[in-house]
């Protein structure tokens, strides 16, 4: 009897030893070492969350292939994918200082004329209209002389030259009107001197008609 006892509570503390081994088992499966995102798979994930508005996940994700994977061709892909990320959401300031961290850490890659456009594009964006201050439409002309200076065969050339124009002549239109309020108040000599300073750096822009009436007007009652 005692034999048949034995026998029982060694069957049932074997089984309890098995289950509680099978539980482990189990628990190391579901919380075993997980596989290694690779700079790809953590690429695709970024742009799937930048496909679905996480704009701030989708930036973190990017941000560690920059940091576990720096070597990686992808590093530079998710720099510029950052500054894209947030130039299309209208965040110009951070997208500047991305297309600028580009341009610093790779200055000849082939990427590097796009993201030249782009700064001057983050300049041009921020433009106030011509009653305003001009200190945007100001850097978007120089960074756009720059770039035609350094990429006047670039793809990008005849944007670029559309855009500078624009902001050329909107940074016209606002010597303008500090010469209209110069006459306003009878200033004629200040008026005069804005005008000539436009004609002489502003001209083909199609305000030139206007430019003469109005110095006409100033110059001649000084």
């Amino acid at each position: 009897m005692k034999s048949i006892q034995g026998k029982t509570m060694l069957t049932r503390k074997s089984y309890y030893i098995i289950f509680l081994s099978l539980l482990l088992l189990m628990y190391a499966c579901a919380h075993g070492p997980q596989r290694k995102e690779t700079p790809e798979d953590l690429f695709l994930k970024a742009q799937r969350l930048a496909h679905n508005n996480k704009i701030e996940e989708a930036v973190n994700t990017f941000m560690k292939i920059r940091t576990f994977y720096p070597a990686q061709k992808l590093a530079r892909e998710s720099l510029v994918s950052i500054a894209n990320l947030y130039y299309e959401h209208e965040d110009y300031e951070s997208a500047l200082d991305s297309y600028k961290e580009y341009i610093m850490l790779y200055p000849v890659d082939p990427k590097a004329p796009y993201c030249l456009y782009r700064m001057g594009m983050c300049h041009f964006k921020q433009m106030s209209t011509y009653d305003r201050d001009q200190g945007e439409t100001e850097k978007a002309i120089q960074v756009f002389k720059d770039f035609l200076a350094r990429y006047p065969k670039s793809p990008y050339a005849s944007e670029v030259d559309l855009r500078l124009a624009q902001a050329r002549k909107r940074l016209a239109r606002h010597y303008i009107y500090i010469g209209k309020f110069y006459i306003m108040y009878k200033k004629y000599d200040a008026a005069c001197r804005r005008l000539r300073f436009v004609k002489k750096n502003f001209s083909g822009l199609g305000l030139d008609n206007e430019l003469s009436k109005l110095m006409s007007k100033a110059c001649k009652k000084q």
